[in-house]
């Protein structure tokens, strides 16, 4: 047996051993979505940690496995490479609703109402997750629970009527005639008032209902016991999606939700109580973990500048007062603005920025859904395509690897002789031709990313579609009902991405210029021409094999303290480089530098045009968001303006164990004096509900975190 062979037995073994000791480490806390002290957890780890290295010996290219375990590159979800799954998926509900969808055990019908449409939303979710490793998202929930609620208000509003003959003891034989002029009308509750009217007028000719008043009376009770019934559907889904432990490790389903553009009443209905729900919490007022709710921002829709300037003019009281905005969701928009203070949710994806836009969308076109971006909650991003539609539908990431930027810059630093005993030597660096020399090796090292991506693809598209019976019968995956069993895959997973990400931006800045992006001009001009060297590399790449190749901001959990540990361990503790505990998530400006918060923003947003994998830029707030909620709409405005892809905010959000009293806690309960204080935080773009589930690296990144305070800068002159 050789050396290297006995080292990563004994490593494994003592993995295993810490696992089964239920020991509190990095291995246990990788995912912080994770328990890893359940048996399901451990069963996880123990899995991961023998695929991986199966993996790295027997199917990845050995000049790809010996720089994953060099920490250059870090091949994401490794242990999962051998069953050839794709990473994510993004659903076309209407489609699974309208047609029903097959199961292992059986086919499930067209749900009837909005709390089977809700509970059916779940179930896909959950059952999808077997088959894929990564995360899922419906693009347009609202758009999709839509027909659920106009069925539900049939349903009532035919009850009711039935429920009104029979308390008056009249005999109701209408019912064949009520169901012929609900067709005809197509009544429901998103009818004008015209057809409204015109309805009105057949049922009382036909003495189905005595006169226009109780008309108005029947509608207006099934108006609010459907606003009581779909209130229950939201909750229940959000209660679903927190508590279907249904993914590997014990773990509930890695779920977002795309919702904001539907202006019609029931699509409005499901987006409002949804936000309710989640501002409501869980049954001792958690903030929910999943799903991830993303708010899509789009003018003509639920954004205008006047009315913005209006909103800031008005008392956050007066807000919810206001019903003549001059876009028709824009109330929904203050709503997600209220609630993501409160609950860290919904996130934000920005429709006008450029690189969003498709030229198909029209207001007018009652399916504009299927021309929306829309985003998994952590960033990644499946628009553009080269093998088919231009839409997030049925479509997601194949997989994607990371780069180490700070190794390749310390490794350039010491073969020339410019890293001696931890120091660098400024002094002696020609910047001109170092800039010019790391951009070479980024290009190399991003080939070499693109070529193991390719590799991987590969190995997947030689899966059968009977390995993913649900994804593909169901044409979850676009094109995966017309392949046979046997068939492979190829077709499918053409139709996904395979993106190129990045760590450590600003530690190679540093490390190069003694300056990152935040501090210099001059560095962020060299680290957009980084990541335009990357992004170059996946346009070659897209053009010679016509697949998806992109770039994305990797949102870095394990891998941000993998890889520091790494480097430092290889180049030693260097100031501002290796002297933490991980490094800075993508193109981030680093959490721990100081920075206004307008700056933080057109600073990355520069970034989000050559990430089209995937990008998103946080602002870290102090205090209780909640208590200043222009401040909150102005830090929105400021990415809408700059162009940002997609955002959101972090603030504190505290619950005490004890009394459930939730606000900013910052050492005990002021109400019972509990020191037992759930504090709930954004990891990569999901939250996590305790913190000591972090691994240590994302835990220091998270002790650094510079907080922006809740005060004028962030007003309406942001």
């Amino acid at each position: 047996m050789n050396q290297d062979k006995a080292f990563k037995i004994h490593k494994n073994q003592n993995e295993i051993k810490s696992i089964i000791a239920t020991q509190n480490n990095d291995l246990k806390n990788e995912n912080a979505n994770m328990n890893g002290n359940t048996p399901s957890g451990q069963m996880m780890k123990f899995a991961s940690i023998t695929s991986k290295e199966f993996a790295l010996t027997n199917v990845v290219d050995k000049k790809f496995a010996q720089l994953h375990e060099q920490g250059l590159i870090h091949i994401h979800d490794l242990d999962f490479y051998i069953t050839k799954s794709a990473t994510c998926v993004q659903y076309d509900l209407e489609e699974l609703f309208e047609k029903g969808f097959k199961t292992r055990n059986g086919f499930i019908k067209t749900p009837k109402s909005i709390g089977v449409y809700a509970e059916l939303a779940a179930i896909v979710f959950q059952t999808a997750q077997n088959e894929m490793h990564g995360g899922q998202a419906i693009p347009a929930f609202d758009y999709f629970m839509a027909p659920g609620v106009n069925k539900s208000f049939l349903k009532i509003f035919i009850r009711l009527i039935k429920d009104f003959h029979e308390l008056t003891n009249s005999k109701f034989s209408f019912e064949e005639q009520l169901d012929e002029l609900i067709e005809k009308h197509c009544f429901n509750f998103d009818t004008s008032k015209e057809i409204k009217e015109k309805f009105q007028k057949d049922l009382i000719s036909k003495k189905i209902v005595a006169n226009e008043k109780l008309f108005n009376k029947i509608v207006e009770i099934s108006e609010r016991h459907l606003e009581k019934e779909t209130m229950q559907a939201m909750e229940g889904f959000i209660y679903n999606l927190n508590t279907q432990h249904s993914r590997g490790g014990n773990q509930v389903v890695f779920s977002s939700i795309n919702l904001g553009t539907d202006s019609r009443k029931s699509g409005r209905l499901v987006t409002f109580m949804l936000l309710e729900a989640l501002n409501n919490g869980l049954g001792n007022g958690e903030t929910s973990i999943f799903p991830i709710v993303i708010f899509k921002v789009k003018e003509e829709v639920n954004y205008d500048e006047a009315d913005v300037q209006r909103a800031f003019g008005l008392s956050q009281s007066q807000w919810s007062e206001v019903n003549d905005w001059k876009t028709p969701n824009f109330d929904l928009f203050l709503k997600a603005i209220e609630t993501t203070s409160r609950r860290l949710f919904p996130n934000f994806m920005f429709l006008d920025t450029p690189f969003n836009f498709h030229e198909l969308w029209n207001i007018n076109d009652p399916q504009k859904w299927k021309y929306e971006p829309a985003t998994m909650g952590c960033r990644t991003r499946t628009f553009e395509n080269v093998n088919g539609e231009k839409t997030p539908l049925g479509r997601g990431n194949i997989s994607f690897t990371s780069i180490n930027l700070p190794f390749l810059a310390l490794e350039y630093l010491q073969e020339h002789n410019l890293l001696k005993n931890e120091k660098i030597n400024y002094q002696e660096i020609d910047q001109e031709k170092i800039k010019n020399d790391y951009l070479k090796i980024v290009e190399n090292n991003a080939q070499i990313v693109a070529e193991q991506l390719w590799e991987r693809f590969n190995y997947q598209i030689t899966a059968q579609a009977k390995q993913f019976p649900f994804l593909m019968q169901n044409n979850i995956l676009k094109g995966g009902s017309k392949l046979k069993p046997s068939d492979n895959v190829a077709t499918v997973f053409s139709q996904g991405t395979l993106t190129l990400g990045f760590v450590g931006l600003a530690e190679a800045l540093k490390a190069l210029t003694g300056s990152h992006h935040g501090e210099s001009p001059s560095a962020q001009e060299f680290g957009l021409k980084i990541i335009e060297t990357i992004n170059q590399v996946a346009t070659q790449w897209k053009r010679a094999k016509n697949l998806n190749f992109g770039v994305i901001g990797t949102p870095a959990e394990s891998v941000a303290g993998r890889m520091a540990k790494i480097t430092a361990k290889k180049f030693g503790i260097i100031e501002n480089v290796t002297s933490r505990e991980y490094f800075t998530n993508s193109n981030h400006v680093p959490v721990y530098y100081n920075i206004k918060a307008i700056d933080k923003i057109k600073i990355e947003a520069k970034y989000h045009p050559l990430t089209l994998g995937g990008s998103i830029s946080y602002i870290e707030l102090d205090g209780e968001a909640r208590k200043n909620l222009h401040a909150v709409l102005g830090i929105i405005k400021a990415m809408k303006d700059n162009e940002i892809n997609y955002g959101s905010l972090n603030h504190p959000v505290d619950r005490c164990k004890n009394c459930n009293y939730s606000s900013l806690i910052r050492l005990a309960c002021p109400n019972c004096a509990s020191l037992e204080i759930s504090r709930t935080r954004r990891i990569t773009g999901y939250l996590v509900g305790d913190l000591d589930g972090w691994n240590s690296g994302k835990q220091a990144e998270e002790r650094e975190r510079v907080k922006h305070k809740l005060n004028n800068e962030n007003s309406k002159n942001f």
